[in-house]
């Protein structure tokens, strides 16, 4: 049985707190800028347009790993572009299938070319546990996944197992698993 947050309207679950800076902002700045709004991912707008993507992955392989200098380095020469996108509307499903299918982790909500929101596989992981598939505690045996009844135990094992297994069955629609 699919949980309902599947048939959910996307918007429903798409962070609004999303930030945006010009593609002229340099990477140590963006990084700052993520640190200090709790953000892992920041859009980038060329003429107050968002154009482009970039998240703490794109740091780390596109400058870090290659030995460039964050304060030099601007979002528009290691954005990932086009923005991949979806209506407000379409169902939570349909954004999982179209994140797997593209192999990212975020997808961008808009209505035109206006920003609603930002979803994201780990807020959807998160919600899919915290709303609808609640881990019962037992005493003595820990915490029991609630996709595949394995036993930990505690919450964090737990989290790690499920990002480990699960969300990667998710994300390939693999969910008549559970």
């Amino acid at each position: 049985m699919k949980p309902d947050i599947l048939s959910d309207p996307v918007i429903k679950h798409a962070r609004t707190d999303y930030v945006v800076l010009d593609e002229n902002t340099s990477v140590s700045e963006a990084v700052k800028t993520m640190r200090d709004r709790g953000v892992t991912s920041v859009l980038v707008s060329k003429g107050g347009k968002a154009v482009g993507i970039v998240t703490e992955r794109d740091v780390l392989y596109r400058v870090v790993a290659e030995g460039k200098d964050p304060k030099k380095v601007k979002l528009g020469e290691v954005k990932s572009s086009p923005l991949i996108t979806i209506s407000p509307d379409r169902k939570v499903s349909d954004a999982i299938a179209i994140m797997s299918q593209r192999g990212i982790r975020r997808i961008v909500v808009t209505e035109g070319e206006r920003v609603l929101g930002v979803l994201t596989t780990v807020a959807l992981a998160g919600e899919l546990v915290e709303k609808s598939l609640l881990p019962e505690l037992e005493e003595e045996k820990g915490i029991t996944c609630p996709y595949c009844g394995s036993t930990f135990r505690d919450a964090k094992e737990l989290s790690k197992h499920i990002d480990r297994v699960h969300i990667s069955e998710m994300l390939r629609g693999e969910t008549g698993k559970w």
